[in-house]
């Protein structure tokens, strides 16, 4: 893993070319700014070092859930890894975009270790909005 300023900078630069059409997906699925979330995001850390570091970081400064540890490869070599799910937030494309920031920051700085991403799942009761597309077929023929 290249752990140069560079590097952090070109990791977190597509993450935040990706976050609009992640939360253009959320939204598509019934997520807005009022639903809460929970998050869950990985680190990929230069050695275990680095790992305990930013683990002690995240227990003193969130109330996020998280481990931490090693994965083999397949060439011998261990992946050292934080991953962890966020309390529930509400977010908005602009609290996504400096929540990742954050979490960049935070792996550059606090062990080191590379923000690798996040995730959501759509918690239950939210709906996605109705669909405006056109009907095709039979029963678009019927309903013009």
């Amino acid at each position: 893993m290249d752990e140069s300023p560079d590097e952090y900078a070109r990791v977190l630069d597509a993450h935040l070319e990706v976050n609009p059409k992640s939360w253009q997906a959320l939204q598509e699925r019934g997520v807005d700014e009022n639903a809460p979330l929970q998050l869950d995001f990985e680190f990929t850390a230069v050695d275990e070092d680095a790992t305990r570091s930013l683990m002690r970081f995240l227990g003193t400064t969130t109330d996020y859930e998280y481990k931490g540890g090693a994965r083999n490869q397949e060439d011998g070599s261990q992946r050292w890894m934080v991953l962890g799910t966020t309390s529930p937030m509400t977010l908005s494309l602009d609290a996504l975009n400096s929540w990742v920031t954050q979490m960049a920051a935070d792996g550059r700085e606090r062990g080191p270790a590379v923000f690798d991403g996040w995730g959501a799942r759509v918690p239950d009761g939210v709906t996605p909005p109705k669909s405006k597309r056109k009907l095709g077929g039979l029963f678009g023929r019927v309903s013009r």
